[in-house]
């Protein structure tokens, strides 16, 4: 799943951590500096480069995430290619710093890209140009660029998986978005947006707020959204009979740092609900994702 959630710029988050975030990039908001946003994955790193970008008054955003696209394309997809390029172009297609223009380009997920891309990024860095594939002219960047990494880039940076010349050059300005379980205020207004989304009522009381605050939340936001979505299905409303449901089928969940995977956490919450909702476009809902990611995933996990 892309660590992008899906609620909007304008939403105002209250808990001092998140507070003390956006006072951070206010201070770069007018500025030209690159930002690199580190933190876990679905903390709303996504969501914080929006508001800077609002904040900035650039026009357009653009994002790609670099684990949504193959290797093999990636860099067509950010330099754009000539028709005849390669196999497959037959005519001239813009990438993603093209379509940012002036605007604000955000490159989420950079720890993910591999060391061949990551050279050629460090170029474009520096030259703040780029030459399209299949072309011998080369295009300005004019560009805000935003970067986006896991907070474990560091130790990838130690262990040669990562350019600690690329690193240093991104991360002149460092925001670290802290996780949800961290941000215990943050937790019902989320939950009354993502309600609002699928038009639904919210009526939590204060001991199931405490317990949703203790929730650990190791999927953060994206785990909020896909839990106000299971109460949604369930039961059309958030209420506190069936949050209470939800909190004990998935109390057991560790946090991020021990020994379960990012992937393992994932597979898991795709198998428990499909084993309760036999519906595939029901399912899809859900867990946010298309109908055609829902069947490759469960296409995986039944070879696993």
């Amino acid at each position: 799943m892309p660590d992008a959630t899906t609620f909007p710029p304008g939403i105002e988050l209250p808990d001092p951590a998140s507070q003390a975030v956006r006072e951070r990039l206010l201070r770069v908001a007018s500025l030209p500096t690159s930002v690199l946003l580190l933190g876990e994955t679905g903390s709303g790193k996504d969501h914080w480069a929006r508001r800077l970008a609002e904040w900035s008054g650039r026009r357009p955003f653009v994002a790609l995430h670099a684990g949504d696209v193959p290797d093999t394309l990636l860099e067509s997809e950010w330099f754009g290619c000539r028709a005849g390029a390669f196999t497959g172009a037959d005519q001239d297609r813009p990438g993603r710093w093209a379509q940012a223009g002036n605007g604000v380009l955000l490159l989420n997920a950079i720890d993910l890209l591999p060391l061949a891309l990551q050279a050629k990024l460090l170029r474009v860095i520096e030259r703040r140009s780029y030459f399209p594939l299949g072309s011998g002219k080369e295009v300005a960047v004019n560009a805000r660029l935003l970067f986006s990494a896991d907070d474990h880039i560091e130790d990838k940076v130690a262990q040669g998986l990562f350019r600690a010349d690329l690193y240093y050059r991104i991360a002149a300005y460092r925001v670290v978005v802290p996780p949800l379980r961290e941000r215990g205020q943050d937790i019902l207004p989320l939950i009354g947006h993502f309600a609002a989304l699928l038009g639904v009522p919210v009526s939590l009381g204060p001991e199931v707020h405490r317990a949703l605050g203790a929730h650990r939340w190791p999927g953060n936001v994206r785990e909020l959204e896909n839990f106000v979505r299971a109460c949604a299905l369930e039961a059309g409303e958030v209420s506190d009979t069936v949050a209470r449901r939800w909190l004990a089928d998935n109390a057991g969940t560790p946090a991020p740092g021990g020994t379960i995977t990012l992937a393992e956490l994932e597979r898991r919450h795709v198998l428990y609900w499909a084993a309760r909702i036999h519906r595939r476009d029901r399912l899809a809902t859900l867990l946010g994702i298309s109908r055609k990611s829902l069947y490759n995933k469960l296409k995986r996990y039944e070879k696993d």
